[in-house]
């Protein structure tokens, strides 16, 4: 991220968080936090009737795009993040080659899709520089997650309201 990304990102938070009416309910947002020290990194907003995000990246070993798609969904534990959609090019390397059960295999273009609902508990990732490794929105922006720290980061779910 260029420092005029990073610069609007900033005062987006702080508008957004002068702009909140006292006594208004937080947003529902994606809360990253170094996973073994807690330490925050920042908060993205989140669709609060769908939250979901993907984690793009490179694949370490073939260098073709990976992309994965979680939606968060509330149970009796919490907001927990679900993989519900894995699209990459290549095989082998760490990469599905069949559909376990309750799973779908697709050709898509050049490469594959695999459907599924895994849970992923708590969802942490580890941001290695030839990776590229970030955070997709639904409005399409995109935060490298190696830029924020080089220590696996855990994302969560936070304040997102009750289905």
């Amino acid at each position: 991220m260029t420092c005029p990304k990073r610069l609007a990102l900033v005062a987006w938070a702080l508008v957004a968080c002068a702009g909140a009416a006292p006594g208004a309910a937080p947003a529902c947002e994606l809360a990253l936090t170094e996973h073994r020290t807690g330490r925050a990194l920042t908060r993205l907003p989140l669709n609060p009737a769908q939250p979901a995000a993907d984690v793009a990246f490179t694949h370490s070993v073939l260098g073709t795009p990976v992309l994965d798609r979680y939606v968060w969904r509330h149970s009796p534990q919490g907001w927990r993040a679900h993989l519900v959609e894995e699209r990459f090019e290549g095989e082998g390397y760490g990469l599905p080659s069949a559909a376990a059960p309750g799973e779908r295999l697709l050709r898509h273009g050049a490469g594959w899709r695999l459907l599924l609902d895994r849970v992923v508990e708590p969802l942490v990732v580890l941001p290695l520089p030839a990776q590229s490794m970030r955070v997709v929105l639904s409005d399409g922006r995109e935060v490298l997650l190696g830029q924020l720290s080089p220590k696996s980061i855990e994302i969560r779910a936070e304040n997102c309201p009750l289905p």
